[in-house]
């Protein structure tokens, strides 16, 4: 009994040479003869993240919350003072439109007319306007200013 590679036992007792274990999966298998340099799989180098580049993302996580937060409390900020120019607005509509009644109000015929007769002494005319125009030759030769309005 003579040991293999990788622990095998030969019970026979012969010594056959070691057979190759590699494979080829592109391609054909070389056979028996190593007549080309076979590479040996490298070991896998696990890269490790440098303490720098933590520190980066956390101060760029820190950043974008710090900004978020910055964020809404300018969105409450400016909702708040949006509520407060719709009261206002609210405020100012209201007393637009109590002036609005009111002068509704103080113009009506039935005001005017009482407060004209009281107050000023007018009454309403008995006859129709009549219309007439002015000769402005005429009236230059009688020495009145003329406007130039048509």
């Amino acid at each position: 009994m003579t040991k293999r590679a990788g622990g095998a036992v030969d019970e026979a007792g012969t010594s056959a040479p070691e057979k190759e274990r590699r494979y080829i999966y592109n391609g054909t298998p070389a056979g028996g003869t190593a007549g080309y340099a076979l590479r040996p799989n490298r070991k896998t180098v696990r890269r490790k993240v440098s303490t720098f580049n933590i520190i980066l993302l956390l101060f760029g996580v820190g950043g974008a919350v710090v900004l978020y937060i910055n964020n809404i409390i300018t969105i409450n900020r400016l909702s708040a003072e949006i509520n407060q120019l719709q009261m206002r607005c609210d405020s100012i509509v209201n007393v637009n439109a109590s002036l609005r009644a009111e002068v509704n109000t103080k113009s009506t015929w039935e005001r005017i007319s009482v407060v004209a007769s009281d107050q000023l002494g007018l009454r309403p005319a008995k006859h129709q306007p009549v219309w007439f125009s002015i000769d402005r030759d005429r009236a230059r030769e009688l020495g009145a200013k003329t406007s130039s309005v048509n």
